[in-house]
């Protein structure tokens, strides 16, 4: 950018600033959990100077204490610190500290040494002073929202990245074909059926569905589809990873993985899905495709969201180096990686082991694949439902060309491991959300339990 161009936008800039110093529309009383859901949050609470951010020192203080580090919470804290610093050098009064009031909360018993505490005091005070104004406390806390609540605060959460979960466990889709219709492993969308292509015509691009059609003179399921454009491309029935076919334990074909399959072969779609329960094989499927297609890949990278339950991520407080860090969040990968070794070939397991060995696999720590530019790579990241969309966008958005990334998880509430994500607002259901549609993106909800009967028996009860 030349120094004339600097100039103008800085100038830009500063006229935009000074709109701030009117009468603010909210006044938006923020939590550290707040702030540290996204990168935007700040900016998009503060509306260009519209409503004006209040900072309670305890937030500040925690947000201080996040800043360092090479993680995504490190990130945002630098980056809030650094807008707050800026708005005050420039004046600009749509950001302010607010201070506490314990006086308005003496018969509550409530502590001065604990941060929540300090916050609905501060919020309480900010009520109190700004009585002809709109003050709303926005937290990502339940604990503390609870507790707001329970003092007649107006509070909310943050509402940016949201999406309504039931729409990727609705049934997939099954359709009624007359063999005809069916030429060169493929049909079209419109089909001469006109109710028929109407149903089509919903389905989004790299969608699953089931045909029926008459086989051998018996009307039955016969084969899955998937959207290609104006088309749908029939998936093979001998389809497989490394000799592994779709599997059941119920004697029902399972579909969902016949989609997987053909989504994770297909080098036209980039960016995968795959969302299902407990043991229906999505961390199993997608190390199948990648060692599969080995070849057409530098490397395999895998990873998990490193959250304990209960939201403590302690990975930097593990001992030893990195690998040392990961291999306990990484039990399961090499689960998985154990069961495949015992069903290829020899010669492939030997592969592997030499994989592991030489690094052509890596176990990636997520916080470090900020910044990179992921070339060439088949990776792989698990429970994603355990990370902000926010966090999965920027990993997503860190592939580049010939990279093909699939992600893991369930969105079932049970297995939110986050206090201020849920089946709505959680990375998985955005990013399905988000992404349906595009021709480079493809999502299949496993509905079959295969780890064992056992698992299928406590999924089917529990």
């Amino acid at each position: 950018m030349t120094n004339a161009k600097k100039a103008k936008t800085q100038a830009e800039a500063k006229g935009k600033v000074k709109t701030s110093g009117k009468v603010p529309e909210k006044y938006f009383v923020v939590d550290t959990s707040a702030l540290e859901y996204s990168m935007d949050v700040f900016e998009k609470l503060r509306q260009n100077g519209r409503n004006c951010v209040l900072i309670p020192y305890a937030t500040w203080e925690e947000l201080d204490s996040h800043k360092t580090g090479n993680d995504f919470k490190a990130d945002i804290a630098r980056s809030v610190i650094r807008n707050v610093r800026n708005l005050f050098r420039a004046k600009d009064h749509s950001v302010r500290f607010f201070h506490y009031d314990f006086n308005l909360t003496h018969d509550a018993d409530l502590k001065i040494d604990k941060n929540d505490h300090c916050i609905i005091a501060t919020a309480l005070n900010a009520k109190k002073k700004l009585s002809h104004s709109k003050v709303i406390l926005v937290t990502q806390d339940a604990a503390l929202e609870t507790l707001a609540l329970n003092f007649g605060l107006d509070v909310q959460s943050v509402q940016m990245d949201q999406t309504d979960v039931k729409q990727h466990l609705t049934a997939r889709p099954t359709v009624n074909l007359q063999r005809r219709w069916v030429s060169d492993k493929s049909f079209p969308v419109n089909l001469p059926d006109a109710k028929l292509a109407a149903q089509l015509t919903q389905v989004r691009q790299n969608e699953g569905i089931v045909c029926y059609c008459d086989v051998d003179g018996v009307w039955g399921p016969a084969f899955a589809a998937v959207r290609k454009g104006d088309a749908f491309r029939v998936v093979d029935r001998d389809i497989h990873l490394l000799g592994v076919r779709p599997r059941s334990n119920n004697g029902d074909i399972n579909w969902g993985q016949f989609i997987a399959m053909d989504l994770l072969r297909d080098p036209a779609v980039p960016l995968v899905a795959l969302t299902g329960k407990a043991g229906t094989a999505k961390t199993f499927l997608a190390l199948l495709a990648a060692f599969e297609q080995s070849a057409n890949y530098r490397q395999i990278l895998v990873s998990r969201a490193t959250i304990q339950l209960g939201n403590k991520d302690r990975l930097g407080y593990s001992p030893g180096d990195i690998d040392a860090k990961m291999k306990p969040w990484m039990h399961p990968i090499y689960d998985n990686i154990n069961a495949i070794r015992e069903l290829v070939a020899d010669r492939m397991k030997d592969k592997i082991n030499d994989w592991l060995a030489n690094g052509k696999i890596e176990m990636m720590d997520l916080d470090k694949i900020r910044g990179r530019s992921i070339q060439k790579c088949f990776v792989i990241v698990d429970e994603i439902q355990n990370l902000p969309p926010s966090h999965v966008k920027a990993i997503a958005t860190r592939g580049g060309e010939g990279t093909k990334m699939v992600f893991t998880g369930d969105f079932s509430y049970d297995q939110i491991d986050v206090p201020w994500l849920d089946e709505r607002s959680n990375g998985l259901s955005v990013l399905n959300a988000k992404m349906a549609g595009s021709r480079l993106f493809g999502s299949v909800y496993l509905d079959q339990a295969i780890r064992s009967e056992l698992t299928k028996e406590i999924l089917d009860r529990w």
